[in-house]
Formats: structure tokens, sequence, C-alpha cells
């Protein structure tokens, strides 16, 4: 039908295999082209359709710069961006609940702002107008931001009034943060309780044998089944041995008997704590002393530290890495209510607290069901 020696098909042909050399250059050696083609790049990222501009991260990057000096960092500005969709999302949930703010309320706002006041305390509108230039901000768009500002503290006075904080909350609040805990703990490291109970995890040439002949299917390369299977029975043994020390330790508490006693079997070495308030991480001794994650995350930490005595010894925390016990020191516990100012101020700090973890529960769900796009690069 065509003659592949015309002169037009053969421009076509070339033509063809051009435009498929293009696309091959364009997805393997520019990768980001076609990532942006068709995008605004004025947008720095859409949050369920609302476009976000690069004005708008500016002004809130340059909000940061006034705290922090990193503002212009790549992973700063990364976070920077983050927390402007948190705050779209925020405004957005607060429209769904029906939040609004009229333009006499942001007029009223704006004019009470201790920046605009002159020495009388009255607004300067020259002062303000210096502001909008310095900051590069057009008059909608500072009362935008403002609107959206009294919208958002709106918002969290109506978190507030849902809010309510015991005086026994206050009351335990104030003796934890006034607590005193220290403790010392003895710790046997796998290696160590291996090397010290080598006798009883030994395995023998035979036992290997009866293993083999008991369990066919362990027999898998014959030149590495031994050791493998040596390996196994001494991980055995050695959990068995770990079982009955941990065993006759717990039996020692279970009877009130000394630390020194539980140390004195587990046979480790003795270290101490840094000084903690009741909730806080454990730490090693001396300020750089890391978290004692073990302890820390202990369950029988958490149930037997208060109730032990000092100098008792608690039940064997069994870790990855080897054994512990652990007795109390130190431990100054203060059963004193607040008074009328600490108990205002201790009021005050857990409101924060749950107003700030009830924020961010309802836009953690809010974001699930977003539509966010990023479209700021970083490089």
């Amino acid at each position: 039908m065509f003659d592949s020696r015309s002169k037009a098909v053969k421009v076509i042909g070339y033509i063809i295999i051009g435009f498929f050399t293009i696309i091959i250059i364009i997805s393997f050696g520019m990768p980001d082209f076609l990532s942006r083609l068709g995008m605004n790049q004025n947008v720095v990222a859409t949050v369920n359709g609302e476009e976000i501009s690069y004005l708008d991260f500016l002004h809130y990057r340059d909000n940061f710069a006034r705290y922090m000096k990193n503002a212009n960092d790549k992973d700063m500005q990364k976070y920077i961006l983050d927390a402007l969709i948190r705050y779209r999302l925020q405004l957005q949930m607060a429209d769904e609940m029906g939040i609004k703010v009229s333009e006499e309320n942001v007029k009223s706002s704006i004019k009470k702002m201790q920046i605009f006041k002159d020495k009388s305390g009255n607004f300067n509108n020259e002062y303000f107008q210096n502001y909008l230039n310095y900051f590069h901000y057009s008059l909608s768009d500072f009362m935008l931001m403002v609107k959206e500002d009294l919208i958002n503290i709106k918002m969290m006075n109506m978190i507030n009034m849902g809010i309510g904080i015991t005086e026994d909350e206050v009351n335990t609040q104030h003796i934890i943060d006034n607590s005193k805990i220290q403790i010392k703990y003895c710790f046997a490291s796998n290696k160590e309780l291996k090397k010290r109970f080598g006798n009883k995890i030994k395995v023998s040439e035979n036992e290997i044998d009866e293993e083999l002949k008991k369990n066919r299917k362990e027999v898998k390369d014959p030149k590495t089944d031994r050791n493998r299977l040596k390996n196994k029975l001494v991980n055995k043994k050695f959990e068995s041995v770990k079982r009955e020390l941990t065993r006759e330790i717990n039996e020692l508490a279970k009877n009130d008997k000394s630390f020194n006693m539980a140390a004195k079997k587990l046979g480790g070495k003795i270290f101490y704590s840094n000084q903690f308030k009741i909730g806080s991480p454990i730490k090693g001794s001396g300020k750089k002393g890391k978290t004692i994650h073990s302890i820390n995350n202990s369950t029988i930490f958490r149930n037997d530290c208060l109730a032990l005595g000092v100098g008792k010894t608690s039940r064997v925390i069994s870790s990855f890495e080897g054994l512990y016990v652990f007795t109390p020191v130190k431990k100054d516990i203060g059963f004193t209510k607040p008074s009328s100012s600490k108990f205002t101020s201790i009021h005050q700090k857990l409101i924060r607290e749950r107003e700030r973890a009830m924020l961010i529960s309802m836009i953690s769900s809010y974001k699930e069901k977003s539509k966010i796009t990023k479209n700021m690069k970083f490089d």
C-alpha cells in the first residue's frame, strides 16, 4: 500500500522515531519535567482543592523567621510547608464546624494590636502602613490573615469549653512534678551469662547425634548441620538457665529480700540512674546518660518501682540483651497540695496540653480523609 522507498514515508518515519526519542529523553533524562507539565509553579500545595500560593508560603515562612534563624534551611522549609498545610486543614475544619468571623471583628482586632499603637496608646495608621510595606502585605491579604487567626482562636475556645480538669488531676500533677526518684540496677548481659553458665549450656557430640536422629527434618546440609544444631541446642539450654535464674530471683522479690541478694545471684554489674520524676524517662548516670529503654519500657518497672521499699529487689526484667533487677535508692514523693497560684499554673498547663492533644487528634482524623498535593521542590 505504501512504498517504503518514498521520500514522504521516510520523512514520516523519521518524525515518529524522533517523537519517541524525545519522550524517552524527557522520561529518563528529565524526570521532573513531566511531573511539572500543566502545573502552576506559583502553587506550592493544594489541600482539598484549595491552592496554597508561593506568596502564602513566603509570608508563613517570614513569620517563622522572626523566631528561628534557620527558617531558610531545606529541612526547615519542609517543616514550614507541612505546618502551613496543617493550618489550612484546621481552617477548613473550622469552616465545616460553622465558625465565622465578621469583618468588623477583624478591623477591631487590628486596631487593638499593640504593634500599631503610638505612645499615647492610639492606633497609628502610619505604623500600620509601614508594617504592610515591610512585609509586602496588601490590606486585603493582611485582613484575611487576621481573620484566619481569629477563626482558629474561636475554634480553640470551643475546644477549650469541652475540656474539664478536676482538682484531683491538678493535685496528682503537682505530686508528679515534685517527685524525685533514683534507682540502682544490676545488669547481666547474655554474653556474661553464657560465659558464667558455660558448663550448663555445653552441648556434646552425642546430644547433636540424638537430635539428628529424633528430628530428621533438621538434616539439610551435612557440612553445616552439626554446627547449626549445636548453636540451636546451646540457645535452648541457655534460655532454660535464664528461666531458672529468673524464677529464683523472682522468689527473692516475692519474699521481700534485698537487692544485694538478687544482684549477687544475678552476678552482673551495678549501676545508678540519674534522678527522675514519675513518668519521666530513666537515664543512666551523668550529664550524657542515655535512656535505659529495657527498664523504662518494662511493665515490671511501672508496677514495682513505687511499691518497692528502698533497698528491696524487684522482679527480673528480661530483655533481648540480658537480665536486669533494680531497687529504688531515692523515693521522695510529697503528697502535699499546691498553693493557689501553683494550682492555677498547673491547671492552665493541663488545659493547654489537653487542648493540643484534642486538636492534633481532630486534625489527624480530618487529614486522613483529605486530599493533599505538594508541588514545592526543595533543591
